[in-house]
């Protein structure tokens, strides 16, 4: 990622790995009840919403983030307001950046390269844009890019210069309420405590060999390791970084995709996020950065959008993602609701690899959320799997006047609306379907 990570992707598992092609992989703890507790089983639909972040790159002016109107118009076009980014500095104008938060954009500063200088670059946008920085972010992978800081190299180095951090944005008037995200690519397991250095703990996550996020019969449990290594600092927690890259590979030691199935992915991983209770997690990247027809660069790949700016799949899921959560919301507003008798839900016929997550709504309605990560990619040959739907019975407790159907990854729109039931049977497949319930007897149903 240049300035905020490594040009072939970082494979994270429950420490950090070296940016290369060879790594060792940390012991795999099994699938515990523990963990399984550990699971969100309701949010609210407007948390999943403000959940959904995404990095982006202005200061690469040789590429397709040159565009800064273009750049706004991708993220209002996926309904995405939350971007992190680097601290402002001489490749890009400031107004590039002021012209994004004029628009509505919320900024997760990133603290790179010069400690001081970027915390003076945090603050010039602090006084030029009051309530557009939704946080601050210390240095990024410092094993893949080492810092110097005051005399000290190393992880000595970044877990000072994150204590800086954190006691400047604390301190400044501009910045007052802002919280601090910790930085990434230390050793997690010789830190016993973040007080004073951060207000969320951080994690970047790759799902390695065309895995699903979450779950895998193989073992590999890639949200899960990552967030539960850094729950020993009793912080709530953030996902800086987590994506697919769009170029299929065959083999292991392997990230590359379809889209199609960067698109699921993607999805799972937001729904995976929430059911774990991450605060937020941010898409990478919002762009291919440039063109490579020949598929020699993978760093060129992760982008929702192309180097040109159509959407790939992944950006029309978030799309439809987003609509259908805030469509029929009163004015827009999709409410923070809280979960209850009315809204509850009972399945029969999940797999041990299937997911679920109830979305509250003020107004009384409310989403289920049901995903099976079955493997979705062929390591072997490099082509999508494709596995048929699950069918499962979902009991919503009460009689429905209203359920519709829908998929992200095709539509907005429902695929199926019922009328007057109590019992669903669902074809749930490797991707996230929501159902949205209207209980008989909800306001204006």
């Amino acid at each position: 990622m240049h300035a905020l990570a490594c040009a072939t992707r970082t494979i994270v598992t429950i420490g950090f790995a070296l940016c290369a092609t060879l790594f060792t992989l940390l012991p795999a703890p099994p699938f515990t009840a523990a963990l399984a507790a550990q699971e969100t089983r309701a949010v609210s639909a407007s948390a999943l919403l403000d959940s959904i972040g995404v990095t982006i790159h202005l200061n690469y002016t040789d590429g397709a983030y040159a565009d800064v109107r273009k750049v706004g118009d991708d993220l209002a076009w996926a309904g995405v307001r939350h971007v992190r980014e680097a601290t402002p500095g001489e490749s890009a104008p400031l107004s590039s950046y002021l012209w994004l938060a004029q628009h509505g954009v919320k900024f997760t500063f990133v603290i790179l390269g010069d400690i001081d200088e970027s915390l003076r670059q945090l603050d010039r946008f602090a006084a030029a844009a009051p309530g557009s920085i939704a946080a601050v972010e210390g240095p990024n992978e410092i094993d893949n890019f080492p810092v110097t800081y005051r005399g000290l190299k190393g992880d000595a180095a970044g877990l000072a210069a994150q204590k800086a951090i954190y006691a400047h944005v604390h301190g400044s008037a501009n910045l007052k309420g802002v919280p601090v995200y910790d930085l990434t690519g230390y050793g997690i397991a010789h830190v016993g405590t973040r007080a004073g250095a951060a207000d969320f703990a951080n994690h970047h996550v790759y799902p390695q060999n065309g895995d699903q996020p979450a779950y895998n019969a193989n073992g590999a449990l890639w949200l899960p390791w990552a967030i539960n290594s850094v729950r020993k600092y009793q912080l709530p927690v953030v996902l800086t970084e987590f994506g697919y890259f769009s170029s299929p590979q065959a083999g292991w030691n392997s990230l590359g995709v379809d889209e199609a199935t960067q698109a699921k992915g993607v999805l799972n991983g937001l729904f995976d996020a929430a059911s774990l209770g991450v605060t937020r997690t941010y898409l990478y990247e919002l762009l291919d950065e440039k063109p490579d027809p020949g598929n020699t660069n993978n760093e060129m790949h992760y982008g929702l959008f192309r180097n040109d700016h159509t959407p790939k799949p992944s950006a029309s899921a978030i799309r439809n993602l987003t609509a259908i959560l805030r469509a029929h919301a009163p004015d827009g507003a999709v409410g923070t609701g809280s979960p209850n008798a009315s809204s509850s839900y009972a399945l029969s016929g999940m797999p041990q690899s299937g997911r679920s997550l109830l979305l509250t709504r003020s107004d009384g309605r409310y989403f289920v959320a049901l995903w099976n990560e079955v493997p979705f990619w062929d390591r072997a040959t490099g082509k999508p799997l494709n596995a048929p739907p699950v069918s499962v019975q979902v009991d919503f407790g009460a009689k429905a006047s209203r359920v519709a159907l829908y998929d992200p990854t095709v539509s907005a729109a429902p695929l199926a609306t019922h009328a007057d039931l109590q019992r669903l049977a669902v074809e749930v497949p490797d991707h996230v379907v929501l159902l949205e319930v209207t209980l008989a007897g909800t306001p204006d149903s």
